[in-house]
């Protein structure tokens, strides 16, 4: 089985599958090829900065870390440290500073997804990598990363471009005021109808800073819009390596097959089921003697086996990964690169 490199690897799953430990063994076994790589994880339980031993100092920040003497790149995501260097980038030193902005940026604040995609492709653009392995949210989290390229559409699309030219052709001008009035009189329907709503429950300082938000936001929009190419991108065979991760638990197998069927309009047809923690090279190994440790062994082996007969007719590759028998976190992180390596790069 072949798997090519691609720009972007994307790792997906319900919890508690081996999702981060899987990618993180991905992004070594690419790593150990000689290509750059930087592993994300937008997973908000960090499971990955406990897994690689990082400190709370590099959440939100590119940190370089080496496992098994390979060298690669990790980045905790953290919204607030993106719009940080989103300001950076196209020098709007107020979206960082602005208390909406702040407010939105929080870990629950409604822009995590799209500040995800905004982050990817920031570091996308870097050219510093060949590879970024993304390491998504559990289940139903992983389905907001996705709608967050809807998101971003939707906050720049036609209802809002008025508001925009208007604004874009102000920003120049230092210390304008924009008031309710002068929003009324520009903006149409909806958006009308939502200041009205905060004027009514909040005052009139909380209306004048989220107006001010709105432009903020507007002159840093090249970043939020380009995170729309990475829609694209992520749909491509050519630049996107999909892996669907589950295991062999009871019940996960189908918590995949429905994440497979929210998620198809954005899995190209070319992606990958990882089917972790398969027991069935063991259970071959194992032959007891007692009876009812031979009946376990039966039920196991013909349940993991009727597994993989009804998941290789919905998936069109299915990867298969052993249960580690470490206590070791990175030891199980070790192996599973060593896996990778099996399957032709």
């Amino acid at each position: 089985m072949t798997i090519l490199t691609k720009s972007f690897e994307i790792f997906c799953g319900t919890g508690g599958v081996g999702k981060t430990t899987l990618a993180t063994s991905r992004a070594l076994s690419q790593a150990s090829s000689g290509l750059r790589v930087l592993l994300i994880t937008i997973d908000p339980a960090k499971r990955l900065k406990d897994l690689l031993k990082l400190t709370g100092d590099s959440v939100g920040e590119v940190t370089p870390v080496e496992v098994s003497n390979i060298k690669l790149d990790a980045l905790l995501m953290s919204p607030e440290k993106t719009i940080q260097r989103m300001a950076l980038k196209y020098h709007t030193p107020d979206l960082a500073s602005n208390r909406i902005v702040k407010i939105l940026s929080r870990p629950y604040g409604g822009m995590n997804e799209i500040l995800s995609l905004v982050e990817v492709q920031m570091q996308f653009d870097s050219g510093k990598y060949d590879v970024i392995v993304l390491d998504t949210p559990p289940g139903a989290h992983f389905l907001d990363f996705l709608e967050g390229i809807g998101k971003i559409q939707s906050f720049f699309d036609q209802s809002f471009v008025e508001l925009f030219t208007y604004l874009g052709s102000k920003t120049v001008n230092a210390g304008k005021k924009f008031g309710f009035g002068i929003i009324n009189r520009v903006i149409s329907g909806g958006l009308r109808k939502l200041l009205g709503y905060l004027q009514k429950v909040t005052d009139a300082k909380f209306i004048e800073d989220f107006i001010i938000a709105v432009q903020i936001i507007y002159k840093s929009k090249e970043a939020f819009l380009k995170g729309l190419s990475l829609q694209e991108r992520l749909k491509s065979k050519s630049e996107c390596n999909w892996f669907l991760v589950t295991s062999v638990e009871q019940g996960k197998a189908q918590e995949a097959l429905e994440m497979k069927q929210h998620a198809k309009s954005f899995m190209h047809q070319d992606h990958f089921l990882v089917l972790n923690k398969c027991l069935e090279q063991e259970m071959s190994d194992w032959n007891p003697v007692d009876v009812k440790l031979q009946a376990i062994k039966t039920s196991l082996d013909s349940r993991e086996k009727e597994l993989k007969i009804i998941l290789k007719q919905s998936f069109p590759v299915v990867l298969e990964f052993p249960e580690i028998m470490s206590l070791e976190p990175i030891e199980h992180v070790i192996n599973l690169t060593h896996k990778w390596k099996t399957y032709v790069i």
